[in-house]
């Protein structure tokens, strides 16, 4: 193999120069090169296994509650854990940009390490000295800014820096539709588009009901897409964009307390490759057409990962949507919850065979604030175990993995 007839020293300074990833798979190549790299202080640094979860946010201005200044919350936050830890033990890790004349009351109270922004400048000496042992004791860090430009830019930068040196399994953005945030977004897109981060994953979006979903067709950042869009209700109850190509693209959706205009014929329709459509919110879809939901999923083969959230009627049972199937095609079962109550509670669930032999679980679904979903989900990923949890009305598919 070529690899094996390089000298070790010209293999060092290739690999140091390669995205974390990619190390890795390379001296998986052959067992001398990953014994060397596991000796070398520098490559074995690169190769500790560690895999991250990324969230980037930009939020609103709030107001201190120690000195009432205005503060304009954007960080870069990371959860990771040893990739072979049985416990999955994580630790979190946040990085906060300020300038000056902003509040720092929050970053005197709480424990963190300030980093000199030129530090940025030289990715492996702040990998090596600062976020390694940072990531292994739950430090937050401080970037001092001269102005909201440079805090921009910084940000932006050490964005790149974590996707080159981490290994990162999930990526989530945080934009609100605000003209703040959308200025803020506009001077960090352009960043990314001169100096494009490598990313390996699709990100998840968390975004309000105003935004413009224009702005994720354009920028090198999405060139790979979405995992997945959570669109909440931002002071705006009506989803304008309803019918965006974005929505239409993005594999997992959730809508979040809007009025939506989606019909019956819109779930094999708009959002017939959609393998994930959670509608936490009102949309025109009676009861007789959920009944036709599970009809449809009985009747027409579907994809093994697919599933359905939709909000109904409080009062309603699971029994009350099999109006249209054969009795032999499913079977009713009962679990007790988890709940705790002067009587023991109990939940019914559905196992449905389809015509073609898939298996399905059906669960009516209601949260601390009396929201009730029905959930529609292959049995190859339901959990029932999870029935015995009380519903908590932000985790998503809850009772699937």
């Amino acid at each position: 193999m070529i690899l094996d007839g390089l000298p070790l020293e010209l293999m060092r300074e290739v690999l140091l120069d390669l995205p974390t990833v990619d190390i890795i798979q390379t001296v998986k190549c052959t067992r001398r090169l990953y014994h060397f790299a596991k000796v070398d202080k520098a490559l074995s640094r690169r190769l500790q296994n560690r895999v991250f979860n990324v969230r980037l946010c930009f939020e609103d201005y709030e107001l201190c509650a120690i000195c009432r200044k205005p503060v304009l919350i954007r960080f870069l936050s990371m959860k990771f854990h040893r990739a072979n830890n049985a416990v999955n033990h994580s630790n979190n890790s946040r990085f906060s940009f300020w300038f000056e004349n902003e509040c720092k009351c929050g970053y005197i109270a709480d424990p963190t390490l300030e980093i000199e922004s030129g530090i940025l400048d030289h990715p492996s000496f702040l990998y090596d000295n600062h976020l390694l042992r940072g990531f292994e004791n739950g430090t937050s860090f401080v970037i001092k800014n001269d102005s909201l430009d440079e805090a921009i830019i910084n940000c932006s930068k050490l964005f790149n820096i974590l996707m080159k040196f981490c290994v990162v399994r999930k990526l989530k953005l945080s934009i609100n539709s605000n003209n703040d945030d959308n200025c803020l977004w506009d001077k960090m897109n352009a960043f990314f588009n001169a100096n494009p981060p490598d990313l390996r994953i699709q990100f998840h979006v968390s975004t309000d009901s105003r935004i413009n979903l224009d702005i994720f067709l354009t920028g090198r950042i999405f060139s790979n897409g979405f995992a997945g869009i959570e669109v909440y209700n931002g002071s705006e109850p009506t989803l304008t964009n309803a019918y965006h190509e974005v929505l239409r693209r993005t594999p997992n959706v959730l809508f979040l307390g809007m009025n939506l205009p989606y019909t019956y014929e819109d779930l094999f329709g708009f959002f017939k490759d959609t393998k994930t459509l959670s509608l936490w919110s009102a949309a025109r879809i009676t009861e007789k057409q959920i009944c036709q939901l599970v009809q449809h999923f009985y009747e027409v083969k579907q994809d093994e990962e697919r599933m359905f959230e939709i909000g109904i009627d409080e009062s309603l049972l699971v029994k009350d949507f099999l109006a249209l199937i054969p009795e032999e095609a499913y079977k009713l079962h009962l679990k007790r919850s988890g709940i705790v109550g002067p009587e023991p509670e109990t939940r019914t669930w559905v196992e449905m065979t389809d015509r073609f032999g898939g298996r399905w679980a059906l669960i009516v679904a209601i949260t601390d604030y009396h929201w009730s979903f029905l959930n529609i989900g292959s049995m190859k990923y339901f959990i029932e175990g999870h029935l015995t949890k009380p519903c908590n009305e932000f985790s998503l598919n809850q009772f699937f993995n």
